[in-house]
């Protein structure tokens, strides 16, 4: 059995967007659901908190708890600290989603689970949010500009997203699908420190990949021409791999991976074993094209077809933009399959190729994605 717990915050109840559509995703997925309610809550968070907490206590207290093999909690401002506060005193083990937590909530040992936050909360700065959860390894989703409700302030024209759709209804469809994996796969997103680089963090990553075709530039023109391999890594791949991570991570650049289920951290519960990721160098080349290398992004084949790699890839390009890239260079794998993944993300041929990349690997195809 499943149960899925939401936990408003002060003003936010269950009925606003947030909780709302996350309680639809969890009841989707097979979740009984249950709404806790506050009212008459004060404004001060300690009143707040031991007032929420008291009434939460009253409305699960006929739960059983141990009937459920998998319990969620789905919480939202004060509610994460009172999610938290409730696990730990009753022993409960939980998977948790976290909208807009607030500092206090991090005393209180909060367990696994995905965060969201806004970088214009008044309620919470953002290096605080962003130490509490590195320090816990939880990962941590950033909208820039968005305010205690995950929304964009009145009259900011400031958005995440190039989209025609309105901006906070692009800032709800992008929390709701990291949600969603989190809900139905437990998949969540984090970066990567360059201590946790190691051999054992692969030991449920499987690269095995089965090519049967590939492009070819033949004469100026692009074709496909059977080339049947298997494509994997052997242990010194492996160990050239962790080398690469680690110094990416150690110079300045980027490894952002995605894991699945559970782990262990300090005797607490995370988000486990990983499972795709991908990786960008730090400097610029390129000249006026301003490129920075997407040197590697993998998904485990036994999780391909998620969407897992849409959002390592998009992640990758908001990093890039960010450090001042004005485009990715991507020197890919030529199977039709990896090649159709790059066109779907808006890979087009790269206007100058890096000879080095080309050295290395002379039967990729080398790409070029504008930021």
């Amino acid at each position: 059995m499943k149960i899925a717990v939401l936990f408003p915050g002060i003003g936010y109840h269950c009925d606003k967007p947030l909780l709302y559509y996350s309680g639809k995703l969890a009841a989707h997925y097979q979740y009984e659901i249950v709404k806790v309610p506050y009212t008459n809550l004060s404004r001060a968070i300690p009143e707040a908190f031991a007032d929420a907490y008291a009434q939460t206590e009253t409305c699960l207290e006929d739960i059983d708890w141990s009937q459920y093999e998998d319990i969620l909690f789905i919480s939202k401002s004060i509610g994460t600290a009172v999610a938290a506060a409730y696990a730990q005193k009753h022993d409960i083990i939980c998977r948790n989603v976290y909208y807009t937590p607030l500092p206090q909530t991090f005393d209180l040992a909060p367990q696994s689970g995905i965060a969201f936050h806004g970088t214009r909360d008044p309620w919470a700065a953002t290096d605080v949010i962003e130490t509490q959860c590195a320090e816990r390894r939880m990962p941590l989703y950033i909208t820039e500009h968005a305010d205690h409700s995950l929304e964009l302030p009145a009259g900011d024209a400031s958005s995440p997203a190039k989209s025609k759709i309105q901006p906070n209804l692009c800032i709800l469809e992008t929390a709701m699908a990291l949600t969603e994996q989190y809900i139905a796969d437990g998949i969540c997103y984090r970066a990567l420190c360059a201590d946790e680089i190691c051999l054992e963090l692969f030991h449920g990553f499987v690269r095995h990949q089965n090519v049967v075709k590939c492009w070819r530039k033949e004469d100026e023109k692009w074709v496909i021409r059977d080339d049947p391999f298997i494509d994997d890594w052997t242990a010194d791949d492996y160990q050239i791999l962790v080398k690469c991570l680690k110094n990416t991570v150690q110079t300045g650049g980027l490894v952002y991976a995605a894991f699945k289920g559970y782990g262990v951290l300090d005797s607490q519960p995370f988000g486990g074993t990983l499972k795709a990721f991908v990786s960008v160098e730090p400097g610029l080349f390129g000249g006026e094209q301003g490129y920075l290398d997407l040197s590697s992004i993998h998904v485990s084949e036994d999780l391909r077809g998620k969407g897992i790699g849409q959002v390592l890839f998009h992640a990758a390009r908001d990093w890039a933009k960010k450090k001042g890239g004005r485009k990715l260079y991507i020197s890919a794998h030529s199977a039709v399959e990896t090649q159709a993944f790059y066109k779907a993300m808006g890979c087009v041929e790269a206007q100058v190729y890096d000879p080095h990349h080309v050295e290395q690997e002379p039967y990729d195809c080398q790409l070029e994605c504008a930021l």
